[in-house]
């Protein structure tokens, strides 16, 4: 997976889980249900400095692509017919034809960050209140998102970003859909606000 450039829409969110693993699987299902291809790896819990706690910072790619039509494509058959035309422009011309339409790349990128604590909280639920501990990650997730002309060289690149008004249209809606969806899965992911206890 490689960085195709400047992302053109970004969102976050700052979540508390139980789970930061979980977490990342639910990412891993949102980019799976919303028709994007990507590799599923796990993430990785590195220790830190400070006793009782760990992070995490890992992020995951995924694309999709659909046809669209290329600039100047009414030109480019014109041109193309006329080549045809002269039977020895055959060559020049058949390309200029099926140059009309051009495979767009939309590419998401999710990013996840933070840090896995020990807790104090009480457990209310029940007749008898009580005292529980337990482990709790706050993160921040970030949604990237960039669509252009597919690469032919790898899946996960774009060779140039998409300039014409109306893809950018059709980019912002499509983000505006995955914000929308990733925003309503962060609350069921979320938990009270809980002590942090000291090591």
């Amino acid at each position: 997976m490689s960085d195709t450039g400047k992302p053109q829409f970004s969102a976050r969110w700052d979540v508390r889980t139980g789970s930061p693993r979980k977490l990342w699987r639910a990412l891993h299902d949102f980019l799976a249900d919303s028709g994007f291809e990507h590799e599923y790896q796990e993430l990785r819990l590195q220790d830190s400095p400070i006793e009782g706690t760990a992070t995490f910072s890992d992020w995951l790619a995924g694309y999709r692509d659909r046809e669209g039509s290329s600039p100047f494509a009414f030109p480019r058959v014109l041109l193309g017919v006329l080549l045809c035309l002269v039977i020895v422009l055959i060559p020049l011309g058949l390309p200029l034809i099926r140059s009309r339409r051009r495979t767009i790349r939309t590419w998401v990128r999710l990013g996840v960050e933070g840090e896995v604590y020990r807790t104090r909280g009480a457990d209310i639920q029940t007749a008898h209140a009580a005292e529980v501990l337990d482990v709790v990650a706050d993160a921040r997730i970030t949604m990237d998102i960039l669509a252009g002309e597919a690469s032919d060289d790898d899946d996960y690149d774009i060779k140039r970003p998409v300039r014409d008004e109306r893809e950018i249209n059709k980019l912002q809606r499509d983000f505006q859909e995955l914000q929308s969806t990733l925003g309503s899965l962060m609350p069921g992911q979320t938990l009270p606000s809980v002590e942090r206890l000291d090591s």
